[in-house]
């Protein structure tokens, strides 16, 4: 991993020290002797954007904190022009005629976009998705994605990398592939803390296009002091994670008791229902979400075809990867009749009770925290629920629409907390007293 601070460096371009050229051409050079975690790479559309951005900052323009900085977002989010395939053959070839609005605020903050990052067929689950990895190899600095369940957090982690998916609704969806769209958040991923917060603040606010958008924006954390907050460690969590995921929580408790925190244990046994409901709510909802890719409006349409229905029964067979028909498959079972009721109905009732137990858990703490993984973790599982079951700790906070703050440790583990809504830079405030050698500032 590269060793120049990322700040650091944008501060230096903004100054005059080095052009925007100069700082971003070591990491083009990078991708281009290794580009297997690219999808997308177009030299000349990144000069393009660096001689934009240099002649901004030559014209006196503003521009923010990041303005020079190499990054990367995932092939699950729309970019102007450029192939956006969500790692699918379903959608192999297709260029959006518009560009996501987190990718429009990127862009305008200053920060080149270096290109798109291969990830697992729609992000459903995480496992092969390899973005992360760009930014352990120093190719970027920082990156964007879409987390559902733990797609993207948990190869954060694997990684070696910071990733915080935020309170739903406080980062525009507007220009994502939709996988399971109560839970799907545009996240950022980063080496340290500090370059987290930054990505975050650029992409963070308001967008009348998306319908799930909050007006509200995130509270500020100006001066925060964990000192006297009280941060509770999730007993359900901690009984069925590896000495490896004991030792990061016990690690994270050490450096918050040190900061002048309350540590206390708490049980909220209805979260141990997390990993069945979202199993159900969000095959169900990607169900819905890829009925539009029929060969015929949307998506890969099968050169080879008797009738409109082999049609459609080819398009999607040849389109779909197997994962995705699994998880499709058994969406559609949860939304067919006779198991809709039993199923569907009852996981939004529970998905109701995690909710309100979770919120009544943080009327008695400022902060939960919780491993990564499970001791059971399979990262080669091929099945959907092997590969589900990894991500049980990371599902809750999606369930309820929570920030999400995950941080590597050592041994494949990693802690994760969980704030309180709409207060994520507050939640990178307890990020900093838990882990403070990952600050980066």
């Amino acid at each position: 991993m590269t060793n120049q601070n990322p700040l650091a460096m944008a501060d230096a371009i903004r100054a005059g020290d080095c052009t925007v050229a100069e700082a971003v051409t070591p990491y083009i050079e990078k991708i281009e002797l290794d580009g297997s975690l690219f999808s997308s790479f177009d030299r000349e559309a990144i000069a393009e954007q660096m001689d934009a951005v240099q002649a901004r900052l030559r014209a006196g323009e503003a521009l923010s904190p990041l303005a020079g900085v190499p990054v990367a977002v995932t092939e699950t989010i729309c970019t102007l022009g450029e192939e956006t395939a969500a790692g699918s053959k379903m959608l192999t070839g297709f260029q959006p005629p518009f560009e996501a609005m987190a990718v429009q605020k990127i862009k305008k903050a200053g920060m080149i976009v270096l290109g798109k990052l291969k990830t697992d067929e729609f992000g459903c689950d995480g496992q092969g998705c390899t973005a992360p990895l760009a930014i352990e190899k120093g190719q970027v600095l920082l990156g964007f994605g879409c987390d559902t369940g733990g797609s993207l957090r948990a190869p954060a982690v694997q990684n070696g990398v910071c990733c915080i998916k935020p309170t739903y609704g406080a980062v525009s969806r507007a220009g994502l592939i939709a996988y399971a769209s109560s839970m799907d958040q545009l996240s950022v991923f980063a080496p340290d803390l500090a370059l987290c917060e930054a990505g975050l603040t650029a992409v963070a606010g308001h967008d009348p296009a998306d319908s799930t958008s909050l007006e509200k924006p995130l509270s500020p954390a100006g001066g925060f002091s964990v000192k006297g907050r009280k941060v509770g460690i999730l007993k359900e969590a901690l009984e069925e994670t590896d000495e490896a995921g004991k030792a990061a929580v016990k690690a994270a408790a050490d450096a918050f008791a040190a900061a002048g925190a309350q540590v206390v244990e708490l049980s909220i046994p209805q979260v141990k229902n997390a990993l069945a409901v979202y199993l159900i709510i969000a095959t169900a909802e990607a169900s819905g979400n890829m009925a539009r890719f029929d060969g015929i409006k949307y998506g890969y349409q099968t050169p080879h075809y008797e009738n409109l229905f082999d049609l459609y029964v080819k398009s999607r067979s040849e389109g779909f990867g197997r994962k995705m028909k699994e998880r499709l498959g058994l969406g559609s079972l949860m939304l067919s009749e006779g198991y809709y009721d039993d199923y569907y109905d009852k996981a939004m009732r529970v998905r109701g009770q995690i909710t309100g137990a979770v919120k009544a858990a943080f009327d008695q703490v400022d902060c939960l925290v919780t491993p990564v993984f499970p001791a059971d973790a399979d990262f080669a599982a091929a099945t959907l629920l092997g590969a589900e079951k990894n991500n049980r700790f990371l599902t809750a906070a999606s369930l309820t629409g929570r920030p999400s703050l995950v941080i590597p440790a050592q041994g494949q583990n990693g802690v994760q907390l969980i704030g309180k809504h709409m207060e994520d830079l507050t939640l990178l405030a307890f990020g900093r007293a838990a882990a403070p050698e990952r600050n980066g500032e």
